[in-house]
């Protein structure tokens, strides 16, 4: 806020806030910010932070915020003031007693005299404050105010950011602020029906009163005014002008007393605003106040020095079941710091970097990660036990794991936030210490014994021991039926230290085959280029949408497809491109594939061995506590998203490679999103088409369109394929006529004639939306939850986002839960039967193993069990399996 100038020492200041201004322009300018349990938050979001803008540049000994508790006797005047308003956002209206919250928690007092208007209420408090020796500030985006400015009064305009005096208002408006009621009164003001004159707008109101000196001038004397439109229109209404002029004129003589002791502004609550920032989930507002200093003090840990000390107490420390510990570091391992979590024992702090210290503190975490009786507690322990893998034989966890990383996703799996520091922010209301003030930054770390590692590693420890009793607790009675918890201990917990051992194993990669691949592109690019060149007749920069546009759309004259929604520039976007490019034209078709080549290339292709290890493979990081869906991804690559649809995306995986001796397996689940779909809707049809192991696509063609099977064309079954897979996610009539090129009638016709062949399809998305809407969310068949608050939202978008969410989440989260079943079952049999043979990838429905390669027969069997009997559906599960020497040629 721009600082007002510094009135006399004798004249304290008064800030008087304009409550609905400000509300109305936080609502407006913030859109669609809601809490993850889907109640709308914007405008408190905006107006808290106005005020904090405000108490934190100005900080004000006095202050007030109006708010509108009537007409002020305006409806009196005239009948129709405010009768055609719209009523409050429904969005909105659940905001208003937050901010009045919000308020109470600052110490705020709130302005309001029933029956009248905010602005009367500021109008008079400012006049009698101005009287009695304040300096007022009015805090407002009303322009209706501007008319209250005199020497003692001045307006801060919040959405222009300027703060207005007598000088500024008659720059800005041209008059001084006694005849901004003038002006107003001619333009008059649609949202409260103040009717004004019309054909007069704010510019030609502002050059008539200008010109005569006053609205009763201007109308005594309206016959001189030049324009036709304006004399006729002021001859015509004068009455109605004059009736304006008393609307829209702000009342200084309520009968209301200026108490300033009332308005001394007092020291917020702030555990009061802890606690409703908290609930709101305005983090960075949590974030400020912990900073501030709100939050329980933590711990130091305690340094041990000597391997032998540490091995005595670290055991000891264990003898309770549950540790709750730590590792220190960035980027690589250099601590380790532990607890019990139980009682207030000293962290203990085991510093790599000592001599003998790593080997001991990673001894004792790798004998407690196999035992049974240990409780190992955590944040992401996937890091943590990473430490002690090469101590384990074989990898082999036997200690229950509770990482609280995990436990935050299942309760909370569409949040994208699930670090310590946001847990501890969120939960404890205390803001951790960052890693660069603990002494790790730009790859340096804080040497041995610096007091600040201690303090760090302590914190750490401690706030793992506060947040664990309570979220624990909490994923036991979160849903009231204890699914998460099965879902945490049957499926999260077990597969963690499977997808360790697929990372610490990687895959080996052939970097000669993507340095020929690079090489090939090179040229393959370079000929694209130049065939570009010759269609466009010009050289251009083939990576400028703009340019692109101008050369297709304008010297090549094309079809205008679309344009982009804020600039309303060319589209050139891939879907334009294959819409031009079925069409015929040739130079989309070219850019197509010179968009694919350079993608490829730069993204795999040049970029993968960059990320291969000492050891010649490629080591992934799965995420487990990303996807909402419950979905795995990777990272560092990502190897979900190597294309697959094009011949030129399946041939990177010629890339990866089996050593000597051995090959990769490939089992990929077939059709398994329908085959669930099938199951959960109870849809005999599909189901009896499964167990005949037929076409599903040509059966849903066949039945749908009404012909005999064998009669079932190519495009037919495409078409089909798309509605099976469309269903899954929700698709419309509208998106199925883009997909298939098709008349949206005809694509309605397809949906209609689909549900009515399958009629279980239509109960289960019935079932599925009520389902959402009575508990916030749907399940899986394992009972993961995927909290959809948005399903009751008053944004159409929101509401029907959230709708087809809901269809989807069911059938892709069982399929993601099952997959991860198959994958602990698959691992688990391998360890007892298989120990030469190990998971390498996960993408998808796909596993991707490296076997011996005279092997590959028998764990191909084995793999196909576990992954087919890991589940008893309605409908068989079918794996699809293959053997090579490259992903490839196992996958293809």
């Amino acid at each position: 806020m721009a600082s007002p100038a510094t009135p006399p020492a004798q004249r304290p200041r008064l800030y008087l806030i304009d409550g609905y201004s400000n509300i109305f322009r936080a609502f407006y300018a913030i859109r669609n910010l809601s809490s993850s349990r889907g109640e709308p938050t914007n405008a408190v979001f905006g107006f808290v932070n106005m005020l904090r803008k405000l108490l934190r540049e100005e900080q004000p000994e006095l202050i007030g915020v109006a708010l509108d508790s009537g007409h002020g006797g305006r409806d009196q005047h005239y009948e129709a003031y405010k009768a055609n308003r719209a009523p409050m956002p429904e969005d909105l209206r659940p905001q208003i007693p937050l901010i009045r919250q919000a308020l109470a928690c600052y110490h705020i007092p709130v302005l309001e005299v029933d029956q009248f208007e905010a602005d009367d209420v500021l109008g008079t408090l400012a006049a009698k404050a101005a009287d009695e020796g304040f300096e007022v500030v009015l805090v407002s985006a009303d322009k209706d105010l501007m008319q209250l400015v005199d020497d003692h009064v001045r307006v801060y305009h919040t959405g222009r950011e300027k703060l207005y005096d007598r000088a500024a208002v008659e720059e800005d408006y041209g008059v001084p602020p006694e005849k901004v009621p003038d002006i107003l009164a001619l333009v008059g003001d649609t949202v409260d029906n103040v009717p004004g004159v019309p054909g007069i707008g704010d510019k030609g109101a502002r050059q008539l009163i200008a010109e005569f000196g006053s609205l009763e001038e201007l109308l005594a004397r309206a016959g001189e005014v030049k324009r036709k439109s304006y004399r006729e229109g002021l001859q015509a209404n004068a009455e109605q002008a004059r009736l304006s002029r008393k609307l829209v004129e702000i009342h200084r003589d309520l009968p209301i007393p200026l108490e300033p002791e009332k308005l001394r502004r007092d020291p917020p609550d702030d555990e009061a605003l802890r606690r409703l920032f908290t609930e709101l989930e305005f983090f960075s507002l949590v974030d400020e106040l912990a900073a501030a200093g709100v939050g329980e003090p933590m711990p130091e840990a305690v340094e041990v020095r000597d391997p032998a000390a540490w091995t005595g107490r670290a055991e000891a420390l264990a003898a309770g079941g549950d540790v709750a510990l730590a590792v220190l570091g960035e980027g690589r391992a250099t601590g380790l710091a532990l607890a019990p979590c139980e009682g207030a024992e000293t962290v203990l702090l085991a510093d790599f970097r000592r001599p003998g210290m790593e080997s001991a503190a990673l001894a004792s975490l790798a004998g407690w990660a196999g035992r049974e009786d240990v409780t190992l507690v955590g944040h992401d322990l996937k890091e943590v036990l990473r430490c002690a893998y090469a101590d384990l034989p074989g990898g082999t966890f036997r200690g229950r794991l509770v990482d609280l990383m995990l436990v935050s996703y299942l309760l909370k799996p569409s949040i994208h936030g699930h670090s310590l520091d946001e847990l501890a922010l969120e939960r404890l209301h205390h803001k951790p210490i960052p890693a660069k003030d603990a002494g790790w930054d730009k790859g340096q770390e804080p040497p041995p014994g610096d007091s600040r590692l201690a303090v760090f590693a302590g914190e750490r420890v401690e706030l793992v021991r506060r947040l664990a009793p309570e979220m624990r607790r909490e994923l036991a009675d979160r849903d009231g039926r204890g699914d998460l918890a099965k879902v945490y201990d049957e499926i999260e917990a077990p597969l963690l230290p499977v997808l360790l051992r697929m990372e610490e194993a990687g895959i080996l990669l052939d970097t000669e085959c993507l340095a020929e691949m690079s090489r090939q592109m090179e040229g393959d690019l370079a000929r694209l280029e130049a065939e570009i060149y010759e269609v466009a007749g010009e050289h251009f920069n083939i990576n400028s949408p703009p340019q692109l546009g101008e050369v297709m759309f304008e010297k090549l004259a094309y079809p205008v497809i679309k344009r982009t929604r804020k600039t309303k520039s060319y589209a050139t976007g891939a879907d334009v491109l294959e819409e031009l490019a079925a069409r015929g034209y040739p130079l989309p078709e070219l850019i197509l594939r010179y968009r694919e080549v350079s993608k490829l290339k730069s993204t795999y292709v040049d970029a993968l061995p960059l990320l291969v290890a000492e050891d010649g493979r490629l080591h992934t990081r799965f995420n487990q506590a990303v996807a909402a869906t419950g979905r795995l991804s990777s990272v560092e690559p990502n190897l979900q998203n190597i294309p697959i649809r094009t011949e030129l995306g399946r041939s990177i995986r010629r890339a990866f490679v089996a050593p000597e001796g051995k090959v990769l397996l490939v089992a990929d689940y077939s059709q398994v999103e329908l085959r669930i779909l099938a199951h959960i809707a109870g849809e005999e049809a599909l189901i009896e088409a499964f167990r005949r192991g037929e076409d599903i696509h040509a059966t849903t063609a066949a039945a749908v369109l009404g012909v005999a099977p064998g009669l079932v064309t190519a495009d037919q079954r495409r078409a089909a394929k798309t509605i099976n897979f469309g269903i899954i996610y929700g698709m419309s009539a509208f998106g199925l006529a883009n997909t298939l090129h098709i008349p949206k009638k005809e694509a309605e016709a397809f949906i209609a004639a689909y549900l009515a062949r399958y009629p279980g399809v239509q109960r289960y998305m019935d079932e599925t939306l009520a389902a959402a809407e009575a508990e916030g969310g749907v399940r899986t068949l394992y009972g993961r939850m995927r909290w959809l608050p948005d399903v009751h939202s008053k944004n159409w978008n929101l509401r029907e986002g959230a709708r087809r969410m809901a269809i989807n989440a069911r059938i892709q989260g069982t399929a993601a839960d099952l997959m991860k079943l198959a994958m602990i079952a698959v691992d688990q049999r391998l360890v007892r039967e298989a120990p030469d043979s190990r998971l390498l990838l996960t993408v998808h429905d796909e596993l991707v193993l490296e076997v011996p390669q005279g092997d590959a027969e028998r764990v191909g069997e084995l793999v196909k069990e576990e992954m087919t009997g890991v589940a008893d559906l309605a409908v068989p599960l079918a794996v699809d399996r293959g053997v090579g020497r490259t992903w490839y040629e196992a996958k293809d």
